[in-house]
């Protein structure tokens, strides 16, 4: 694995113009991605999901073998963000800024265990899968913006959680400039070290708020505040879980970087390979679909 230049990247890999959105109920569309990243969930409540979908031929998927982790996210992220939105060396500082804090040089590692390969996603810093995905976001959240003038140069993040969604959005967004973060869980219905990664953080951009019942009674109350346009529009509000776009977005590239460890020593370099992925929201196998319809020759099982 090698770090790539941006003058080495080709440029297929690069694309000029990204995708536009719209929401899977139908009432939004041609939605530029900032807009998209910003609002997580559509005015419809559906989801945004892409327009159009961009892919790379079997040559281009082989060609970015060599690259580093970091490297094969910029050239996947760079097929559904414009240029004019995010410029190509403002990405590339992005997508770096997100993954030095993983502990792996590899940020997520392939291990064989007999005849099964595993992708090991607990090498970020509060150890859960999506950390992938929310180091990058609380990035993007903060360089939008940061871009913004007067009233709009704000951002109030609210999420509910059982465990590992709060503690990723809260480290991926400590420290953030101009981004609130409120994050609700039930009391005594998390673990003792996911609470301590919540609660004990100190940047005064983070609120952890511990309510009386279960999952689903916070999960309401965070539904109910983005279901009240007035006060949505007020203060700003963001979401982190897995209705935000740019979270699948960031999925997508463990899935190729498992498939090129996996068949890095095969005879067919160009063979399908099956993954079998536990997922709660459908948010990890929605990236792997993502994946196989940019082209990575892979099933699911």
């Amino acid at each position: 694995v090698h770090d790539v230049t941006s003058s080495q990247i080709p440029p297929w890999a690069m694309a000029t113009n990204g995708v536009t959105y719209r929401s899977t109920r139908g009432g939004a569309s041609g939605m530029r991605f900032e807009s998209v990243v910003l609002a997580g969930l559509a005015p419809d409540r559906g989801l945004y999901v892409p327009e159009s979908m961009p892919s790379f031929s079997p040559a281009e998927i082989e060609a970015m073998r060599t690259y580093s982790f970091e490297d094969q996210a910029f050239a996947i992220m760079s097929k559904f963000i414009s240029r004019s939105e995010i410029p190509e060396a403002d990405l590339r500082s992005l997508v770096n800024k997100s993954y030095k804090s993983f502990r792996d040089p590899l940020v997520t590692p392939v291990v064989k265990t007999g005849n099964v390969h595993t992708l090991e996603l607990f090498h970020g810093p509060t150890f859960a899968f999506k950390d992938v995905a929310l180091q990058f976001l609380g990035n993007l959240f903060e360089y939008f913006i940061g871009k913004k003038q007067g009233s709009e140069r704000r951002l109030t993040i609210m999420g509910a959680t059982s465990g590992d969604t709060g503690s990723a959005a809260i480290y991926g967004l400590r420290g953030k400039a101009n981004v609130n973060c409120f994050i609700l869980y039930p009391k005594g219905r998390v673990s003792a070290i996911q609470e301590r990664q919540m609660a004990t953080v100190p940047d005064s951009n983070i609120h952890c708020l511990c309510v009386e019942g279960n999952f689903d009674d916070c999960q309401d109350i965070v539904k109910g505040a983005f279901m009240d346009k007035s006060f949505r529009d007020e203060v700003k509000l963001g979401a982190v879980n897995s209705i935000n776009w740019a979270r699948v977005l960031a999925q997508i590239t463990y899935y190729f970087h498992a498939y090129y460890q996996v068949t890095a020593t095969g005879k067919d370099p160009n063979r399908k390979i099956n993954f079998s992925v536990p997922t709660g929201n459908f948010g990890d196998i929605l990236a792997g679909y993502y994946a196989k319809r940019m082209g990575l020759p892979v099933r699911f099982a």
